[in-house]
């Protein structure tokens, strides 16, 4: 069966891991978050554990990862996994971050080289105010104290941040970043605050641009279990009971110190205002 991919990349904290929610809604499509995140940070029989739980949670045919599993392989092996279970449509979400970071966690090429393959892209943009103190929260509380201890432990190559203004420095930065590379690849632009604000007309407008049909079922993702989903990425939409659509996200970049706002505000003013953002 030939089965159709479909990319969806934003920086972190854009609602990239709610949109691939969303498209997993659809008829016939299966969506993955952060699969090649995934294939990087994890070693392959643990990776292999994964799939096989989730393809027996799911009720889906089961298929092996392969044993030599490049970048390439591995999306084969991803879209052969969709075919054989009757999808036409596979959703790959992956978090756009690059500057400062080692491997396995600066993904750029990659991603750089899936957005020439020809498969169609949707790009994930937010206030960069929003999208700081989003990135600041989670790190937060994913490292902070014995939880942070942990992570650790399993994953030495976790990122390190000096401090909260450091973590709101490369956020701003990496933001500029994705926002040059999606203009100079004329990527299809979608701002996190019209998807959850008018999410009909938006929702509809990714669905036509990514060749997927549209379906209101989409847009009720908080009442089903939706089986052709999974991977990682927001705790509170992989881990905890999802909620309905809402606003109550926009403007977060209002609890930032003065100095960490004047911070975004030098790195970002200009690309910010290409989208359309107020510094």
């Amino acid at each position: 069966m030939d089965v159709k991919h479909i990319f969806i990349v934003g920086p972190p904290r854009t609602g990239t891991t709610l949109l691939a929610r969303l498209l997993a809604g659809g008829e016939g499509v299966l969506s993955l978050s952060e699969p090649f995140h995934m294939h990087a940070i994890l070693h392959r029989w643990v990776l292999g554990g994964f799939y096989w739980r989730f393809q027996k949670s799911r009720g889906l045919r089961r298929l092996r990862l392969p044993n030599r599993c490049t970048p390439k392989r591995y999306l084969g092996f991803l879209r052969e996994m969709a075919g054989a279970n009757g999808f036409d449509f596979l959703v790959l979400k992956e978090v756009f971050h690059e500057l400062g970071l080692k491997r396995p966690f600066r993904n750029f090429d990659l991603l750089d080289e899936c957005t020439t393959g020809g498969a169609p892209v949707v790009a994930l943009i937010r206030h960069p105010g929003d999208a700081a103190a989003s990135t600041l929260g989670l790190l937060r509380w994913l490292l902070g104290k014995h939880r942070g201890c942990i992570i650790r432990l399993l994953w030495p190559s976790v990122p390190r941040f000096r401090n909260d203004n450091h973590i709101i420095r490369w956020t701003a930065e990496n933001w500029v970043h994705f926002a040059d590379w999606s203009r100079r690849r004329r990527l299809f632009v979608i701002r996190y605050e019209d998807l959850v604000e008018n999410p009909d007309e938006t929702l509809a407008r990714i669905c036509e641009h990514a060749g997927l049909p549209f379906h209101k079922r989409m847009l009720e993702h908080h009442r089903h279990n939706l089986t052709a989903f999974g991977g990682g990425g927001d705790p509170k939409l992989i881990l905890c009971r999802p909620r309905p659509i809402h606003t109550e996200s926009v403007g977060r970049g209002q609890s930032l110190t003065r100095k960490q706002y004047e911070s975004i505000k030098t790195t970002c003013g200009t690309r910010a205002a290409d989208f359309g953002y107020s510094l």
